[in-house]
């Protein structure tokens, strides 16, 4: 993957910017690997692997992140750009690869690597260990699902999404601040104990306003 650019391009303020990303950037999660390169006989996480830990820190901290890809002499390019709600934002350089396969597949794929890529340089977002998995963007080899471990983390993950979900639902009911704050705690942590606490103390507390 090249970068066509080594320069950064960003508003002419970025106090509020710079703040929000470093606090996204400790509270990010690692990205759970749960496809495998059937080529390299290799697990790495996915382009939904990596958005998943980065949505919730990003949301948090009133951040957003957009990611436009290009195409020029058989090459994908991706610009991604970190935008804040105060209005300042960082462009990150564009970076490419090549698009040996010029197919629909070959392009989408190039597109998902590359945003998948670019996600995790910009937020600082770690698999745990190497990711091998630069062959997907020219491969025609199908994606398979990861084995017993990586299933394992996924679906522990599908729940953690899931608690959260519920917890966030809950929290827009309540108006105690003590409570909507450990409710915001419980989801920075994503451990499912700590959620579904969150989600039974909510629920007994809606529960008594409503009795």
């Amino acid at each position: 993957m090249d970068t066509t650019s080594a320069r950064l391009e960003m508003s002419e303020s970025i106090v509020n910017v710079s703040k929000a990303l470093v606090a996204a950037q400790a509270d990010v999660g690692t990205a759970l690997k749960n496809q495998e390169n059937s080529h390299f006989k290799s697990q790495y996480a996915d382009l939904n692997s990596v958005l998943e830990v980065a949505k919730p820190a990003l949301a948090l901290h009133g951040l957003g992140l957009i990611q436009c890809p290009g195409q020029s002499e058989g090459t994908v390019t991706m610009t991604t750009l970190l935008m804040h709600e105060s209005g300042e934002w960082i462009l990150l350089p564009p970076a490419s690869i090549p698009l040996q396969a010029q197919t629909a597949h070959g392009y989408g794929s190039a597109i998902s690597y590359l945003r998948r890529y670019t996600a995790q340089a910009a937020l600082g977002i770690s698999v745990g260990s190497e990711d091998d998995d630069g062959n997907k963007a020219t491969a025609e080899a199908p994606k398979r699902r990861s084995r017993a471990n990586g299933s394992a983390k996924s679906q522990e993950s599908k729940e953690v999404e899931t608690l959260i979900g519920e917890l966030v639902a809950l929290k827009r009911k309540v108006k105690d601040k003590t409570l909507r704050e450990a409710a915001v705690k419980a989801i920075e942590k994503a451990d499912p104990a700590q959620l579904r606490k969150g989600i039974a103390v909510l629920t007994a507390h809606i529960e008594e306003k409503a009795a």
